[in-house]
């Protein structure tokens, strides 16, 4: 067993103390010097360089191993390499031999070799666009056979003379790229091939000319060109007017006009039949005189060209000159409608009528010409006039319209009825009809515009079921007659209406409609005469008994009202509504007594919920509150589910104080049960209550606020009672928890979010209105805080867009016209002023009566204005509820 190597106490050679571990080696002053031995120095040195040859020795055998690994790759490519330049050679190498044969070539050879010149295709390109040589005709008729495949001629419809204006633009336009392109889209932007015929439009050439100046070389050669290329177009066909029309408008353009005159008289030699040539003629002449002459040498050439007749009239001064010249056109060309409008429009009202009696014979197809005249004769000679007319155009539905229009004028409705309907039968019906249904109606309004109602009825009465189906006659009519009020003709939406209730005597949406209509546009006659005949046809709808009795009570016919109620009483002897109708037009008119009666016999024969409550209501208005109480308790055994029993019996209770208290709150108490906790108001008029005193105060209506809205979820009127109850209790973090809280349960509350903007600091009140807009846009309280927004920042007119657009989303919500009343009545001056405006409100809520809000509640429903108008519970509510 060998034994342990002993230690000597002498380190080895080159050790170095914790190298195993990463450390490194470092010399210190104690290494140095005197201290240490040169010959450790010598073998340390040895030993150094024996580990770096080793190392080299290493990486060499490695680099070696490397190279090995990719011999045989790099070989095999530099062999293939190889091979393929020995196959091609150097450039040199392959023109070698042609080199050694350059040795043999002649100083005359070398000599007659020629110079290299730029053959570059910009210098070509360049050359080509340099030279431009215009075509002959010839050629140009060639190109045009290749193009259109067709022959070309020289000629053009009166009809297409009329209208050359816009052809020609492309002409001068074509020119660049014509040059390249060897003609071919020149003839195609000038020529319109159609049955051989060339046709060019100059007019919309010349009017691109006459907004422009010629003011640079370029231009002039435009010119230049266009007159070449016009050139072309004369020569190839002569007799082609427009062109002779285009040459003289360049040349007029180029200011060259005598040259321009010259070219158009050449054009009236070569195109003697061209109206559009001699008006040009005409045109270009500079004097009156001689257009005289050149129309007088134009209506020889063409006898029969109305607009060279009506040319030469405007040339002349005076009525008489231009009458004598409208006379010889007639005479030449008697069936001209033109012209005959032109002489009659001369003439005074008598000779204007003997020409209407000539010109109706010359030109009978012309209906202005039979109802100009009809228009200028006594009412029998118009019959006449219209009786021919309808010989001579049977189917012109114009003359049957005038000649019903002739008879309303002498206030013979019976023949305007019979002439609608001989002229609805003769124009016929369906499909094969030559006025249809829906041209009719569109004639009755036109009649009605004009004032022919009588007309304009006759004609809904006769063509209104032209073939409409009776299955769709109902909704088809009423969607004439909403058409008819969306245009703005009552009258026909009136008629239509009538002829439907004819059809639908029984059907009480159709009178409710009938009488919508009279009430916004009709009168008051009308309007009483549409109920009195909806409640004769419908006596069982309690809505037209009811709505028929207000009109008359409105009108101050209290006595009217009375009769309509008890002939309603006979028809409906069970109607709740009726008998509710009855009470209250005698509470209004301070008749007590008999609205105690009625609500008396109310209870033995009909014995409803609202008759008990009315009748507890009208004792509690007299100041009877035991009578009130005995009623409510009452109408409770009766109807226990009725929560507005409990209501009216907890505030009876609670006007009477601290004695009442409890009661009151037994009341609310029992009606929280028999709404099985649902009843939001009560739960509201519980924690007032207690808020009020009654109770434990703010802390006892905390609870019951909280309690209801666990039993009510997201309910907006409960949350914004907590938040309002700690705001008056003065907590303003609690306020601003809950109201966190519930705009979260309830994103989308208009409620909520009109009270955030009320309560926000003025600099935050917009950013709030905006974010209210974004989550409840069509918020009536959301509006009416943005209206009051504008109202503190001056912004009045806006102020006012907000409060009408208030309206309109909800009429019956009292609180917006309680707003606008107030700012209007601030903007008038105040006091007792009240400016046009607040009139218009106070008009406008009457006709609405609000029926909640807030504000509005808060005094319709106090029993010191029970019976105060509309008009002034609006006011006392705008002055704060005084």
């Amino acid at each position: 067993m060998n034994s342990a190597p002993t230690y000597d106490g002498k380190p080895p050679v080159g050790y170095i103390p914790g190298k195993g571990r990463g450390a490194t080696g470092f010399t210190t002053r104690s290494d140095v010097g005197s201290a240490v031995d040169g010959s450790k120095d010598g073998e340390e040195g040895q030993f150094d360089g024996k580990e770096d040859d080793e190392a080299d020795k290493i990486y060499a055998a490695v680099d070696e191993r490397l190279a090995g690994r990719h011999k045989k790759r790099r070989i095999e490519r530099e062999e293939k390499e190889g091979a393929q330049a020995g196959a091609e050679g150097k450039i040199s190498d392959q023109f070698k031999d042609l080199k050694q044969k350059l040795s043999a070539v002649s100083e005359e050879e070398w000599a007659a070799l020629p110079d290299v010149g730029d053959r570059s295709l910009k210098f070509k390109q360049k050359r080509q666009q340099d030279v431009f040589t215009p075509l002959v005709d010839t050629m140009l008729a060639d190109a045009a056979k290749r193009i259109g495949g067709g022959e070309t001629t020289t000629s053009i419809s009166g009809d297409q003379t009329s209208e050359v204006g816009g052809d020609l633009t492309s002409i001068v336009g074509g020119l660049a790229s014509a040059r390249n392109k060897v003609i071919s889209m020149t003839l195609s932007s000038i020529s319109d091939n159609v049955g051989g015929q060339t046709v060019v439009d100059p007019k919309g050439y010349m009017t691109q000319l006459n907004t422009q100046k010629i003011s640079s070389a370029a231009e002039i050669g435009d010119i230049k060109k266009a007159r070449l290329l016009l050139k072309s177009v004369r020569d190839t066909n002569p007799k082609h007017g427009p062109g002779w029309i285009a040459s003289a408008r360049v040349e007029e353009f180029a200011n060259e006009a005598v040259k321009a005159r010259a070219l158009i008289r050449q054009g009236c030699e070569a195109c003697p039949g061209s109206e559009d040539v001699w008006l040009e003629a005409v045109r270009l002449s500079g004097s009156s005189d001689l257009g005289k002459s050149i129309c007088a040498e134009g209506i020889e050439k063409i006898p029969n060209s109305v607009k060279l007749y009506l040319k030469a009239a405007d040339l002349e001064v005076g009525p008489k000159q231009k009458k004598v010249v409208l006379r010889k056109a007639i005479e030449a060309i008697p069936n001209s409608v033109k012209l005959w409008k032109s002489a009659i429009e001369l003439e005074n009202q008598e000779d204007a009528r003997v020409m209407l009696s000539r010109a109706v014979e010359c030109v009978p197809q012309s209906v202005e010409m039979w109802l100009a005249l009809a228009r200028l004769e006594t009412y029998a000679n118009a019959r006449k006039v219209l009786n021919s007319a309808r010989k001579a155009l049977p189917s012109e539905v114009l003359i049957w319209i005038t000649a019903s229009r002739l008879e309303e004028g002498q206030n013979n409705d019976e023949m305007v009825d019979k002439i609608i309907a001989k002229s609805v039968t003769a124009l016929g019906a369906g499909e094969a009809a030559i006025v249809k249904r829906e041209q009719w109606l569109k004639e009755a309004e036109s009649c009605e515009e004009g004032g022919g109602v009588v007309t304009a009825r006759a004609i809904v009465k006769h063509a209104i079921g032209l073939g409409v189906e009776d299955a769709d006659r109902l909704r088809t009519w009423g969607g004439d007659a909403d058409s008819s009020i969306a245009n703005g003709k009552v009258e026909v939406a009136r008629a239509i209406y009538l002829h439907m209730l004819e059809a639908f005597k029984t059907k009480k949406s159709l009178w409710l409609r009938a009488v919508e209509l009279e009430k916004k546009f009709g009168t008051k006659e009308t309007l009483e005469e549409r109920l009195k005949g909806g409640v004769g046809a419908c006596p069982k709808a309690e809505v037209l008994w009811l709505m028929y009795a207000k009109e008359k009570w409105v009108g101050g016919d209290v006595d009217g009202a009375r009769e309509v109620l008890t002939e309603a009483f006979e028809k409906n002897p069970n109607s709740e509504a009726v008998w509710l109708a009855g009470a209250k037009l005698e509470l209004e008119n301070g008749e007590t007594d008999r609205a105690r009666v009625l609500l008396e016999r109310a209870r033995e024969k009909v014995n409803g919920p609202k008759v008990w409550m009315k009748s507890a209501l009208l004792e509690r208005e007299c100041g009877k509150a035991e009578p009130a109480i005995k009623l409510l308790e009452e109408g409770v055994k009766r109807f226990p589910k009725f929560e507005k029993f409990y209501m009216m019996g907890g505030q009876i209770w609670a006007q009477k104080g601290v004695a009442g208290v409890g009661n009151a709150r037994k009341w609310f108490q029992k009606g929280l049960v028999a709404s099985e906790n649902k009843s939001v108001v009560l739960w509201i008029l519980a924690a007032r209550l207690e808020e009020g005193g009654g109770g434990a105060g703010s802390s006892k209506a905390r609870s019951l606020l909280e309690l209801g809205r666990l039993k009510n979820r997201a309910n907006e009127e409960l949350w914004l009672e907590s938040i309002r109850l700690e705001k008056r209790c003065e907590n303003e973090a609690a306020s601003g928890n809950l109201m966190a809280q519930g705009l979260q349960e309830c994103t989308n509350s208009g409620l909520l979010w009109a009270e955030v903007i009320y309560n926000a600091p003025r600099v935050e009140k917009k950013g709030k209105s905006m974010q209210a807009i974004k989550n409840c846009n069509d918020d009536p309280h959301v509006v009416i805080s943005v209206a009051d927004l504008f109202v503190s920042e001056r912004k009045y007119d806006k102020a006012r867009k907000w409060f009408l657009r208030a309206t309109i989303l909800k009429p019956e919500f009292g609180d917006t016209w309680v707003r606008w009343y107030k700012f209007e009545k601030e903007m008038a001056g105040g006091g007792g002023e009240e400016g046009d405006r607040c009139k218009e409100i106070l008009a406008k809520c009457a006709v609405v009566e609000p029926k909640y809000g807030e504000l509005w509640t808060a005094v319709s429903k106090d029993m010191k204005y029970f019976r105060k108008g509309v008009g002034e519970k609006l006011k006392i509510c705008a002055a704060g509820g005084s």
